[in-house]
């Protein structure tokens, strides 16, 4: 046995700073190469969210409409010519004006999206109206569906809009697709 205390090693403490400093130098440029892709996916989600919000808007105007066996309309409307919002509404008994229903919150599509939307025009509104049945009596061809673009995602080939279809039995749809 060797007795030098000198060849006997003492255990490490902890890290030397080097040896901190390379893997802070490491974990410091994977976050920088990762960083185009973490904004990707947040801006997908973003999109899908208020896409998915604005379809189970519908489908709640829908079987409101069943359950209440009164007409029921979504009204979207352009606010200050920036943003778009978008409420539910109930006809009325004199069968020919429409009341916001009490209780249903008014829901916004931020800024940050393009929005396109083709549902049947009443002024400057675009409707989208649910029978006590659950039909869509306006149903127009060529004017139902809710286009929301992201314009963040503008890689080539990117699935950057995502479509809502109504159509004339109640049904509504959801889709993505790469903007034309």
């Amino acid at each position: 046995m060797n007795s030098n205390p000198k060849s006997k090693r003492r255990a490490a403490g902890g890290f030397t700073l080097i040896e901190v400093l390379i893997v802070i130098g490491i974990t410091g440029i994977f976050m920088i190469a990762s960083y185009p892709s973490i904004m990707n996916t947040m801006a997908v989600r973003n999109l899908d969210n208020t896409t998915r919000q604005v379809q189970t808007y519908l489908h709640q105007t829908k079987l409101r409409s069943v359950t209440t066996k009164i007409p029921q309309r979504v009204r979207f409307y352009q606010v200050d010519s920036a943003y778009w919002a978008y409420e539910m509404e109930e006809e009325q008994p004199d069968g020919t004006t429409w009341a916001r229903v009490p209780g249903a919150p008014r829901k916004t599509i931020p800024d940050r999206f393009t929005v396109t939307i083709s549902l049947p025009a009443s002024g400057s509104d675009h409707i989208a109206v649910f029978s006590p049945i659950g039909t869509v009596p306006n149903f127009a061809v060529g004017q139902n569906e809710i286009v929301i673009r992201n314009p963040k995602l503008d890689r080539q080939g990117q699935m950057d809009e995502r479509v809502i279809g109504v159509f004339m039995g109640g049904s509504i749809s959801y889709a993505k697709r790469a903007s034309l």
